[in-house]
């Protein structure tokens, strides 16, 4: 059975709206035309019950009353205990005067512990800034020396420095004694090098221009 055959009006994929009916009368409707003259009949207990529910319901009222009445009496002790002449005894000086202590003493207190915690504060920074400064001491010290180390050993290497007084030096020395890097190692750790053959020497050549004669074509 399809969705369409349980009602004509039914439209897939649209609000559905349905009424439900109250299971009882809303309490601001009027009373209903058909029980406006109805009278209902009186229950009837019998003699044995009535007595009992009668006596429960005097206990009930006897206990109220006490307990009304009781509260009534404290309400009265509480408000003699509140009586102006009680509370005019303390004036508003004095007890601004009582509050300003009370308010002095704490703020005693808290500048004790605050004392204490700023100078804990202090040692603690005091220390640190210490270390920092001792840390920064050794770095420098390290630093110095490192630096020390290597000028000293810059200088000892300028010796062997080219100059503009020994730079013709150096050229004839480079010529003299050529540096062969053409060489290798066997199994056995021995090198194995090439030597140069002597260098011939080479007459300067004078480059003389010789005339180019241009033919003309007749």
């Amino acid at each position: 059975m399809g969705t369409t055959g349980l009602c004509e009006t039914f439209i897939p994929n649209s609000v559905y709206i349905q009424c439900v009916r109250w299971k009882r009368k809303p309490i601001w409707l009027p009373t209903a035309k058909s029980k406006v003259f109805r009278i209902p009949k009186r229950p009837v207990i019998p003699m044995e019950d009535y007595v009992e529910l009668k006596r429960l319901y005097n206990n009930y009222r006897t206990y109220m009353t006490s307990f009304k009445a009781y509260i009534r009496q404290t309400a009265k002790e509480n408000e003699k205990q509140l009586n102006e002449t009680v509370v005019n005894e303390l004036t508003e000086e004095e007890d601004f005067k009582t509050c300003n202590a009370i308010n002095d003493e704490w703020n005693a207190e808290i500048a004790k512990i605050r004392e204490i915690r700023l100078a804990k504060m202090k040692e603690k920074r005091k220390n640190t800034i210490l270390e920092y400064i001792l840390k920064k001491e050794q770095k420098q010290e390290i630093k110095k020396t490192k630096l020390n180390e290597w000028v000293k050993k810059v200088k000892e290497e300028s010796v062997t420095f080219i100059t503009a007084e020994n730079v013709d030096a150096a050229i004839e020395e480079c010529l003299k004694n050529i540096v062969n890097h053409n060489r290798a190692l066997d199994l056995k750790g021995n090198w194995h090098e090439e030597k140069y053959p002597a260098i011939p020497s080479i007459p300067l050549v004078e480059e003389t221009q010789k005339p180019v004669t241009i033919e003309q074509q007749n």
